[in-house]
């Protein structure tokens, strides 16, 4: 993600590497494990062939599909996305994702779904329709879905170009309510939706258009928050209500970087902070959340304001030498600007998202 960054000069104890997906690296000491790499937010290099990502069915369930199940994001593509393929139309997803490869307008996503789903599955102001099934090989199966919009006759929904195929595996271990598939979202081979995607996909790579995935992923999660079937983002009223330590006792964590995410909805307003950009301490319990540095703007390849990022370091007060103590958590907000493509969640309403996470880097003495 491409990120106008402006931030104050780094404290004496540690140097920060803010990278182009919307993370920050702690350089002194070592480094935490880094989250992974979501598909498309930096363009090949010059002189690099394109990118082609085709895994055969095998792999994408005997191999990335465990290691999704088991959260070990080290093992995982950056090409496959974690989104909620039956919460929005297939077009709101290719327009805030990259394709798997730059040869065919395919996406391939995690998905969590209940067990004992139909043949009709709704998707945003339609519904993916069971076109057919292929035999089993081995351990998985494959669904064929076409999806159509709803019109005003309830019987008469109009058929798209859109498609998509769901890939799982038979494991025996079924009497779970919830689990994790793959879904290949992809228009009909040859039609218009086909040649136009195609089109756009090689002029994006000539402009070098990059997507912001991490507000992708936070926007498209937030529209099931509280859900355990889509998501492990929690609503908050007040995410400063206490220690991030107690904020988070009982909740599960979102990843195995034990990241804890919260979502508040109020009225938008443009204030980002102070006039420089910078932004105030939060009083949260028996400390406050302080700006580690001004704000970064997050932008797409137009040029467009799609939101900003801002890091906050946790303090505890230390009443004995009247002073504030480093700690290891940290919190990250996330707004979402007037030019990202909300669809029908937008208007007067902002939503706003907050990343608590341990701080895992080894500090050296001052």
């Amino acid at each position: 993600m491409q990120q106008a960054a402006s931030s104050s000069a780094p404290s004496a104890g540690f140097r920060e590497e803010v990278t182009d997906d919307g993370w920050v690296l702690l350089g002194a000491g070592g480094r935490p494990p880094r989250p992974p790499r979501r598909g498309g937010n930096r363009p090949p290099a010059d002189g690099q062939p394109p990118f082609d990502f085709d895994p055969a069915t095998d792999d994408l369930v005997g191999r990335y599909l465990p290691a999704r199940r088991a959260l070990r994001c080290g093992d995982l593509p950056p090409h496959i996305h974690d989104a909620d393929v039956y919460g929005a139309h297939p077009a709101f997803l290719a327009k805030v994702h990259p394709p798997a490869n730059c040869a065919r307008p395919e996406w391939l996503f995690f998905v969590c779904r209940g067990r004992g789903l139909g043949g009709k599955r709704r998707a945003g102001p339609g519904a993916y329709r069971l076109t057919g099934e292929a035999k089993p090989s081995g351990g998985w199966y494959c669904h064929s879905f076409r999806y159509y919009e709803d019109s005003a006759e309830a019987s008469d929904a109009r058929e798209t170009e859109w498609r998509m195929e769901e890939y799982g595996d038979r494991c025996p271990g079924g009497a779970e309510a919830l689990d994790v598939v793959v879904c290949k979202v992809y228009p009909a081979r040859g039609g218009a939706l086909d040649r136009r995607l195609r089109l756009d996909g090689a002029a994006r790579r000539a402009g070098a258009d990059v997507r912001p995935q991490v507000l992708t992923q936070l926007y498209l999660a937030s529209l099931s928050a509280g859900d355990p079937l889509r998501c492990r983002m929690h609503r908050a009223a007040d995410v400063c209500a206490a220690h991030p330590a107690v904020l988070t006792a009982v909740l599960p964590p979102a990843n195995d970087q034990f990241e804890w995410f919260f979502v508040e909805r109020r009225p938008r307003t443009e204030d980002h902070g102070d006039d420089d950009g910078t932004a105030r301490p939060r009083r949260a319990g028996p400390g406050q959340y302080v700006p580690a540095a001004r704000y970064w703007d997050v932008k797409d390849g137009e040029g467009r304001e799609l939101g900003y990022r801002r890091l906050f370091r946790y303090r505890e007060d230390d009443e004995q030498v009247r002073r504030t103590s480093r700690t290891v958590w940290s919190m990250e907000e996330y707004r979402f600007g007037p030019d990202f493509p909300y669809g029908e969640h937008g208007g007067d309403e902002e939503l706003v998202v907050y990343k608590v996470y341990l701080r895992m880097a080894r500090q050296q003495d001052a």
